[in-house]
């Protein structure tokens, strides 16, 4: 699902000073977005006990329209067992989600962008809550707006192919009337495999993702390798 990506305000809680943080405008026209609706009851989409919440992955990891696959929490436990879920108000109304000072998300009109986003919420006291996504092939830049319950942090983690934690960006929740302008991304040139997102309380909208491409050969390049190899051959 590719959509319109928006300029937004960074607010960062802490840094590592090897990160290289970016905003939405950094990503190029080759990136897509995930926007988490269209959601259906199926046999790897759970209900949860509310109508408009649906629980993605509750069989194995489930891969959404855009090819990003949520992989953990899988088998999803569940909306009320620290699981993630997708809350969509295109969907019979069911329940809304109260993140104190912040404000409630229970309408369409506190979503950033369109009518759902997914979300996560330690119910069980565990102290924090993940989700994780995995990409198809190596990203160059990947990112997404995220708020949650007030007085809380979201973090992102990028991980590399050999699943080694490249860097973490961790940002303040802020009022869902701002959740637009509060974007987390991360570029690393030698490729982004998954990332993980992690809070106590939280919502994820606009999962943006752009793939690493391998510069090819120029052809410059190309004939001066294809003449050095003639070249061998003549003296051989």
């Amino acid at each position: 699902m590719r959509r319109a990506i928006f300029s937004a305000a960074l607010l960062f809680a802490s840094a590592s000073a090897h990160a290289v943080p970016i905003t939405p405008a950094a990503f190029g026209p080759s990136a897509l977005v995930e926007g988490f609706e269209g959601l259906v009851l199926g046999p790897n989409v759970g209900a949860s006990p509310f109508s408009n919440i649906l629980e993605p992955g509750d069989v194995s990891a489930y891969t959404f329209a855009s090819g990003v696959t949520l992989t953990a929490p899988v088998p999803n436990p569940g909306t009320m067992s620290n699981g993630a879920f997708v809350h969509d108000f295109s969907l019979p109304m069911g329940a809304t989600n109260g993140w104190g000072a912040n404000g409630s998300v229970s309408s369409a009109a506190n979503v950033p962008f369109g009518t759902a986003y997914m979300g996560a919420f330690d119910n069980l006291g565990a102290g924090s809550v993940s989700m994780r996504f995995d990409f198809g092939g190596p990203m160059l830049r990947v990112g997404g707006y995220v708020t949650g319950a007030a007085a809380t942090t979201v973090t992102l983690d990028v991980y590399g192919s050999g699943g080694t934690l490249l860097e973490s960006r961790t940002l303040n929740t802020v009022a869902v009337g701002s959740w637009s302008t509060n974007f987390a991304g991360i570029e690393r040139a030698e490729g982004i495999a998954y990332v993980v997102f992690r809070g106590t309380d939280f919502g994820l909208d606009g999962l943006t993702f752009e793939p690493l491409v391998v510069p090819e050969p120029s052809v410059a390049a190309l004939l001066a390798a294809g003449l050095a190899a003639l070249a061998r051959r003549r003296r051989a």
